[in-house]
């Protein structure tokens, strides 16, 4: 659900063509994910069916045309419905978490803390099981490694969302 979210907010930025889509998500979170065309081009088909985005083609003397994606007022009402969307299967993704993070200022405090409370549960349990993983011991020392890295970092996040969850009461 992320990448559609981040597919309308570069729409909404200014309309433009699948390229510059797939090149501005990159340019803002290319060190989480890729961008490929079997899920770009699919994404904005299905928005330009269900209204969120008018295509408009532009043609070009010796290249071939291009089409250009403009966000409708349903687009800016999905984008603020998806932003505020945020399941408990969601809160497993640290990327689902991330992305509407960065987009808080657009939802209410409420939802805000919604978001943040539920990705806090969700870490809270992986922490619980990661260490309980650990407790069961085994002789395979870089296993344990791994698995105290991982309650450092799962640590670290919980960290971060106390601040944020103090920040936004």
């Amino acid at each position: 659900m992320y990448l559609e979210l981040l597919i309308l907010i570069q729409i909404e930025k200014s309309p433009k063509h699948g390229y510059e889509i797939k090149k501005e998500i990159q340019k803002d979170l290319g060190y989480l994910m890729d961008v490929n065309h079997n899920m770009l081009y699919p994404t904005l088909r299905k928005f330009t069916d269900e209204g969120f985005v008018r295509k408009h083609r532009n043609e070009q003397e010796g290249r071939p045309n291009q089409y250009i994606y403009e966000i409708t007022e349903a687009g800016r009402e999905k984008i603020g419905n998806l932003i505020k969307e945020f399941t408990e299967k969601d809160a497993k993704h640290q990327i689902e978490f991330m992305v509407r993070v960065s987009l808080f200022e657009r939802i209410s405090q409420e939802d805000r803390i919604r978001i943040l409370h539920r990705r806090k549960k969700d870490l809270e349990a992986l922490l619980s099981d990661i260490e309980r993983r650990l407790d069961e011991g085994g002789e395979a020392l870089f296993r344990d490694e791994v698995l105290q890295y991982s309650i450092s970092q799962v640590k670290g996040e919980l960290t971060w969302i106390e601040k944020l969850i103090h920040s936004v009461t």
